[in-house]
């Protein structure tokens, strides 16, 4: 399989699915839900408050790692996930904001409860951030397409 196919199957498989695990480490490992949109390139956008532990250890450290599984899915059913690692990094960037609120608000809100509107008010006011992780390499656990071998494997290092 080349990599744009297995490209194609980790986005469609990332628009099934709203919620990942984020690792980090700064003084001590740290694990926290989060709800998460994509972009074509596979780059995931997050909002956290400023003062979360997650938060803090991307000022420090920005490696991280990311599980994402449906956790409804039946054990005895082909099993799907993605485990990937990559870079952590806040977005300041008023274009891409207006993009990730949008995405944010079609996605996760699904017009129920407080939408993310104003990028700029959101800057000025420092109360949190949106966070981009940079993908380095995932892999995309899918034992339907896979029996055999159960994952692939997708390089992203610039």
């Amino acid at each position: 399989m080349d990599s744009q196919e297995l490209k194609s199957l980790v986005s469609n498989y990332l628009s099934t699915q709203k919620l990942m695990s984020l690792a980090t480490f700064s003084d001590t490992p740290w694990i926290a839900n989060l709800y998460y949109v994509h972009d074509s390139d596979l780059n995931l956008y997050f909002v956290s408050k400023a003062w979360r532990e997650h938060s803090k250890a991307i000022d420090i450290n920005p490696n991280v790692a990311v599980a994402i599984a449906d956790s409804h899915q039946p054990i005895y059913l082909p099993q799907k996930g993605i485990q990937l690692h990559g870079t952590a990094q806040k977005i300041k960037s008023i274009k891409k904001l207006e993009w990730m609120f949008n995405m944010w608000n079609k996605l996760i809100t699904e017009g129920q409860g407080e939408k993310m509107e104003d990028p700029k008010k959101f800057i000025d006011a420092a109360v949190s951030n949106v966070y981009k992780i940079s993908p380095k390499r995932i892999k995309f656990f899918n034992t339907q397409l896979w029996p055999k071998e159960q994952f692939q494997i997708l390089d992203l290092a610039d």
